[in-house]
């Protein structure tokens, strides 16, 4: 006497489903998990149905929409993070300048005023240049 044992299908495909969404990040595995989405949804409702042709056929429509509907909702959350991401290094760029205009400003308020400046008067003499005579004038230099 032979025993058979049969393997559900099932306990074959969830492993198998479960390593093949695990790189549902590319274009590869979104198919991957939309083709492995259908064969669970087509074993479950085999197993179900005892069979049944248009039930498996339903279930494996059934399983490729639920791995079409969790890609998109991976997606969704992918952009809605890339954007927070981005908006969140925005932010931290302008506060960074803000800070920056600050400890500038603090800097120019601290440093040190020269209040002894003054002025030096320099008499230029009368002079001749390129013919023409030029009066005795003068100017003020600024000495530190």
């Amino acid at each position: 006497m032979i025993i058979q044992y049969r393997i559900p299908t099932i306990t074959i495909l969830i492993p198998l489903i479960a390593f093949l969404t695990g790189c549902a990040s590319s274009q590869t595995g979104k198919n991957a998990a939309i083709i492995g989405g259908s064969a669970l949804g087509a074993a479950i409702a085999h197993e179900v149905s005892d069979g049944n042709a248009a039930w498996t056929v339903g279930g494996a429509a059934a399983g490729a929409l639920t791995a079409i509907s969790v890609n998109a909702i991976g997606d969704r959350n992918e952009r809605i993070a890339y954007r927070n991401g981005y908006e969140t290094a925005l932010n931290q760029s302008v506060k960074q300048q803000y800070w920056v205009i600050q400890n500038r400003q603090k800097e120019d308020t601290y440093t040190e005023t020269s209040d002894s400046e003054s002025f030096v008067p320099v008499v230029i003499p009368e002079q001749q240049v390129n013919g023409e005579i030029q009066n005795e004038h003068i100017i003020y230099v600024r000495a530190r």
